[in-house]
């Protein structure tokens, strides 16, 4: 079953969202760990908005095989994991972006070490959300709302943050 929700991916798409990961220590400069997570715009307005285009084709490819599914493993059981599948990718997401940092920036400073943990699970449940949105679109025909209101969600949460915090 898992192989046939892998074949659905699409491949451009994740080339591209891992080489804008690989340029992060680059784009980010030379910064701690909290800036390049929380406060650069790098992380925002691009690498997270690459995740939330390929999780949308992904969701727009998996709807073209609904019936033929549905049909083999049962109405139920497909929604269900087609849901834990894309929320499951969004978490593998930030986890990866989470480490990565960790490995590019070093270890998250003691004084930044609460503001950084509190700012990760916020951003993971605010993932779940976005995921979440995209995930309505399966059974409908393609809509762009199901992209641009993640995409927004993204942007108000990063202002928010950076001016609150």
């Amino acid at each position: 079953m898992t192989k046939s929700y892998l074949r659905l991916i699409d491949h451009k798409l994740l080339i591209i969202l891992i080489l804008a990961f690989i340029a992060s220590p680059i784009l980010c400069g030379v910064n701690k760990y909290i800036i390049c997570l929380a406060y650069s715009h790098y992380l925002t307005v691009y690498l997270n908005n690459i995740f939330l285009l390929f999780t949308y084709q992904y969701t727009y490819r998996l709807n073209q095989f609904t019936h033929p599914l549905i049909t083999r493993i049962g109405y139920d059981r497909f929604y269900s994991h087609s849901y834990f599948f894309i929320v499951g990718m969004g978490f593998l997401y930030h986890l990866i972006i989470y480490i990565g940092y960790y490995v590019f920036f070093g270890p998250i400073l003691p004084e930044d070490l609460i503001l950084t943990i509190c700012f990760m699970v916020i951003n993971l449940m605010i993932a779940g959300i976005e995921c979440s949105i995209i995930y309505l679109q399966l059974g409908k025909k393609k809509n762009f709302i199901y992209l641009v209101l993640p995409i927004f969600i993204n942007f108000v949460f990063h202002f928010l943050w950076i001016k609150f915090f």
